[in-house]
Formats: C-alpha cells, structure tokens, sequence
C-alpha cells in the first residue's frame, strides 16, 4: 500500500527529513503551528533534491496547540489516510511536548506505527503504537541506510537554503596545498609575492595582472602548473595566470564605461573567477584545501566541499571555506592563514550562525587557524570559542588520526 507519513513539525528539521529519505512514503501531512509551517514545504524541497518528491499536506494548528487539538488532527489525518488506500506512519518527535502526547494518543487509539526520532543515537525508535512499524524499516532503525542519500543539499533545503554548488575540485589542488604546508617558508615567498599585485577591479587591470610574471618557489611553480591552473613562465620560477578567458577580458575591456552589456558584470565576474581562485590560492587558500584533504583522510567525513556558494537562487551568495557531512550533522569549517590581529574573536559568532543557518543545531563548528594567535589573544579566541562550542585546529593538531574528533 502507498504510505502516508503524518509528522509533527519541528523548528529543528532534520527529525522530519530523515524519515522521509528512510521510508520514502508517498504522501506527506504536517501538522504544524504558524511559526512552523514554513518549514513544512522546505522539507518536502530537501526530499525532492534528494529525488524522493512528495505530495505534500501541511495542516496549520493554532499558535499554542495543546494534546486534545492535536490528537484530533492527526486522528483526522490518519482517517484519510485509510480513506485513500494508503497505510499511515506517525512520527511524533517535533512540536511541543504537549503536540507529541497528543499525536500518540491518537495513534494508540488507532492502532498506527509510530516511531520517535533518535538523533543522539542515531537511531529510530519504535513508539510501539501498533505492530509491523520494524518492516517499513527493512528490519533496520539505525541511520545508516539514510547516509549515502544524505547531501548537503537535502541538508540545506531543510533549512531554507534556496542553493548550495558543489565548490572547486579540492583534490586537483590538494598536492600543492601538501607541498605549502610542509615547506613554510615557501608558503610565506608565496603570499608575499601574491601581496604584492595590484589589486585589479577592471577587465584591462586584469589582463595587465594576466600578462604579469609571478615569481615564487621552483617547486611551487612545477606543483601549480600540474594543477592545469596556473601557466608556465619563461624561467622555473615564474608562474603565470591562467588565460583561458583573454578573449572574454579583453571584449569585456573594449566595452568598459561606454554603454557597457546588461550582463556585463556577470560575464566580468565569470571572467575573473579563475584568475582569482589561482591568486587567493596562494595567498592562503591552500590552508582550506589542505583541510579538506584531512576532513578526507579522517574516513568519516562525507560530500566534502570547498568553496561552495550558498545562498537564495538569483540572489547574493556567501562563500563558504570548506563544508562536510559527519552522519546527519553538518561540518562547518572556517579556515584563516594568521590570526588577522585578533579580529578572528569577533567572527565567532558569525562563524557560529552560519553553521546553523545551513544545519540547524545539528552542527560541528571548527576554526583552522595556520599561524596561530599568542599571548591574552589566544587566550581570549579559546575562552569565546569554548563558549560558541567551536572547535579550534592548528598546524600542530594535524598530526594526529582525527584532529577533528568532537567532543561536543
């Protein structure tokens, strides 16, 4: 029979994604209360992300529902149900504790499945309302038959995120960033030769960086040009920046400041992305990649990303250093070269927001810091950061199995 999947709605989604991606059922009813119902529709947008859509019904309850209200809609919803030829389930893990008595209730009285959301233990938990709820689980209650179609997408439309991209290919880099961190000295060669450009804000200042030669490392200039990213220069020291967008530049140069096109600053933008990736590269953004390549090497981290993007579809869009799956939880790491003269305090809090904005509370929060602060401005980042409960890595934490073993 189709399966109905009732569910109360939580300010915290991830308890009403999970079963959906578990049970795959072919309706969806909600009952939420006016500050949840929103919700509602972003979990059924994560489920069709993760091609599972979903008929979706979401019954709005009064602002304060208590256990008679809400025993009488979900009553109601699994009626229905059986009115339509489909077998109900009842998840009873969101709303209030006075929602959930009531949803059991009904389910008691008439004789549905139901199931309690674990995410501590990563389990689904039979509520014992009624037998047969162990078959619809294929005999397993654990998370795991969920992980493998759990993304970042899903993850982030359960939150409202209207768009996550999947970030730069963090492996193509990844012997670079390896070869950096083990000659530090050269990595300093190389951020101070990038501190030293221009800093170009038109399409003709770019190709004047475009055609200019980059002195660093020998080493470093044969690592860059493998990655397919950089162009050899005329000595084994220089580098040079990709051209694989001259043309477009110097179109974009010709029609700058007279009459310029209506997309002009989105081809612009286009245009200079990959001379920007190879710039801030060497500038500091190999520490993200290295970071993303321990998230890997860890073995428990999943849909490893670096430099996604994340905001609403056609509008702004943030950034983001490096981001990753552990189980249901989103991993969210911030990565800064230096200590930025102690103005790495004040971005904790941001830190901390952006984490929750793409995962709700189910988060991990790590700060990767290459040239670590001293003194009371150490002392003072690890006092906030132990508050925000976010975790702070080191050069030297690196050398441990999992430098990103939480503890939370």
């Amino acid at each position: 029979m189709p399966l109905t999947l009732i569910q109360l709605v939580s300010e915290q989604t991830m308890q009403n994604l999970l079963p959906v991606l578990r049970l795959k059922p072919h309706r969806l009813i909600h009952l939420a209360t006016p500050k949840t119902q929103s919700r509602s529709a972003w979990i059924a947008e994560a489920a069709r992300r993760s091609n599972h859509p979903v008929a979706l019904e979401t019954l709005t309850l009064s602002p304060m529902p208590g256990m008679r209200e809400t025993m009488q809609a979900t009553l109601d919803a699994i009626e229905r149900a059986g009115q339509s030829g489909e077998e109900a389930l009842l998840n009873f893990t969101g709303g209030t504790k006075l929602m959930s008595i009531g949803a059991y209730v009904a389910a008691l009285k008439h004789k549905t499945p139901s199931f309690y959301v674990d995410t501590q233990d990563a389990q689904f938990v039979d509520g014992q309302s009624a037998e047969g709820l162990a078959a619809h689980f294929g005999g397993d209650l654990s998370f795991t038959p969920i992980l493998r179609s759990l993304t970042l997408h899903a993850v982030a439309a359960a939150n409202g995120c209207g768009r996550i991209t999947n970030g730069q290919n963090w492996q193509t880099w990844h012997p670079l960033a390896q070869h950096l961190f083990e000659h530090p000295e050269q990595e300093k060669a190389c951020h101070d030769a990038m501190q030293n450009l221009p800093t170009p804000s038109r399409p003709a200042e770019w190709l004047a960086v475009l055609n200019r030669d980059l002195p660093v490392p020998p080493a470093v200039a044969q690592l860059a040009v493998q990655t397919g990213c950089y162009r050899a220069g005329g000595a084994p020291n220089i580098l040079r920046l990709p051209d694989s967008t001259r043309a477009d530049l110097e179109e974009l140069a010709k029609l700058d400041g007279q009459n310029p096109l209506p997309d002009f600053r989105t081809r612009f933008f286009r245009a200079v992305a990959p001379l920007q990736l190879a710039l801030n590269f060497l500038s500091g953004s190999w520490w993200e990649v290295l970071i993303a390549g321990r998230l890997h090497g860890a073995g428990r981290f999943r849909d490893i990303r670096w430099s996604a993007q994340i905001g609403e579809r056609g509008g702004p869009e943030l950034e983001e250093d490096v981001l990753a799956l552990d189980g249901v939880r989103v991993v969210y790491v911030s990565c800064k070269r230096s200590s930025q003269n102690a103005k790495l305090l004040s971005q904790l809090e941001q830190i901390k927001a952006r984490a929750q904005r793409l995962g709700g509370t189910f988060n991990q929060c790590f700060l990767c810091i290459f040239l670590a602060p001293s003194g009371k401005a150490r002392e003072n980042l690890h006092k906030r950061a132990a508050e925000l409960n976010i975790h702070l890595i080191y050069p030297e934490d690196l050398q441990h199995s999992d430098p990103f073993a939480w503890n939370a």
